[in-house]
């Protein structure tokens, strides 16, 4: 994979038309399980959306996910390995219900782990049986 050096103009029904600069842009040289095709992803960070950011694939925009810090939902979470918090950030995935508040979960299964001096992202599968792949986020989650 090569490294990004120049900034990228992204067009996104989600977001709109904005220009990406290479330090948001993380390489996944494996991509993302279902996504194993798509290697360039943004990292959207917007007041708006807070705490929520969003991973974009950069070649097509229509595929984004929403993420979350997973300390927000578990305090004593464990991301499979040791992380070097001042250059690795453990995101995992949410799955958006189709109605609001219902069925809101996160992916604790399969965190995302961005490493933010190297710019590249991977996401690993934990062994563990302690965490699911649809953890409720909000309480009788359904």
């Amino acid at each position: 994979m090569t490294e990004i050096s120049q900034n990228i103009l992204i067009r996104s029904r989600q977001f709109g038309e904005f220009t990406a600069e290479p330090h948001n842009i993380f390489i996944f040289e494996d991509g993302l399980l279902g996504f194993e095709d798509l290697h360039r992803f943004v990292l959207i960070n917007s007041d708006q959306t807070a705490p929520f950011k969003w991973l974009l694939a950069v070649d097509e925009p229509e595929i984004g996910f929403p993420m979350l810090n997973p300390w927000f939902i578990d305090l004593d979470y464990k991301p499979g390995k040791k992380i070097d918090p001042a250059i690795e950030a453990p995101m995992v995935i949410v799955t958006l219900g189709s109605r609001a508040g219902e069925g809101i979960t996160a992916n604790m299964k399969a965190p995302v782990i961005l490493n933010t001096e190297k710019n590249t992202g991977v996401q690993v599968i934990l062994t563990s049986e302690k965490y699911s792949t649809n953890q409720p986020l909000l309480p009788n989650n359904k």
